[in-house]
């Protein structure tokens, strides 16, 4: 007896039981990293390129982790060039630890990254993630841009910049990852009675 055909959508719900683990990780890591730079009421320089520096470390892996076990089609290489310019930011921020390092490091790695995410999300539309892909782009390149123009006001100002659009990004992604793993473990029971059903016999 020939297999029953994929059910429509099913790709879709196995994209879906995926990509909310690598966008909660980014959400957790900007939520951490944006409420640290409210709270933290003057940091220093060696404050700013530590915590910034490790936000862009752990942000480039997870963004890595997005685009590359995602079920969106080919991957752009853009992407990837987000990634590893977001991961050599914080490398970079780490080895040098002064503001116009972790500015303009920054502010190029923040705006290519961006603009990947929102050309990925153009890209995929239909998706379900693809506004927030869109809108994660958006603010992430807005951010970037203006990095280099307060880096004249210092470790505070840079980091509030970078930690205002990283709590944005937060919560469009935390609210999509945690809509994704609502939305997965609501098809799973169903996919597996179905699964577990005899098969007619002819």
């Amino acid at each position: 007896m020939a297999a029953a055909p994929p059910a429509p959508g099913a790709g879709h719900d196995t994209a879906e039981s995926t990509v909310w683990k690598p966008f909660l990780a980014r959400a957790v890591v900007s939520a951490v990293f944006g409420l640290v730079t409210i709270f933290w009421r003057e940091p220093s320089t060696l404050v700013m390129s530590l915590v910034g520096g490790l936000y862009f470390l752990l942000t480039g892996a997870a963004y890595l982790w997005t685009h590359r076990m995602s079920h969106w089609g080919a991957r752009p290489l853009l992407t990837d060039v987000g990634g590893g310019l977001l991961v050599g930011a914080g490398i970079a921020s780490l080895a040098f630890s002064d503001e116009r390092s972790f500015a303009f490091a920054g502010a190029v790695a923040l705006v290519v990254a961006g603009i990947a995410e929102l050309v990925r999300g153009l890209g995929i539309r239909g998706h379900a993630a693809a506004r927030d892909l869109v809108v994660v782009g958006v603010v992430s390149s807005a951010t970037g841009v203006i990095l280099p123009f307060v880096e004249q006001l210092g470790a505070h100002a840079l980091l509030g910049v970078t930690g205002g659009g990283a709590l944005l990004s937060a919560v469009v992604l935390g609210i999509a990852a945690l809509s994704y793993r609502h939305d997965s473990a609501l098809s799973a029971p169903a996919t597996s009675g179905a699964e577990g059903e005899p098969e007619p016999v002819n």
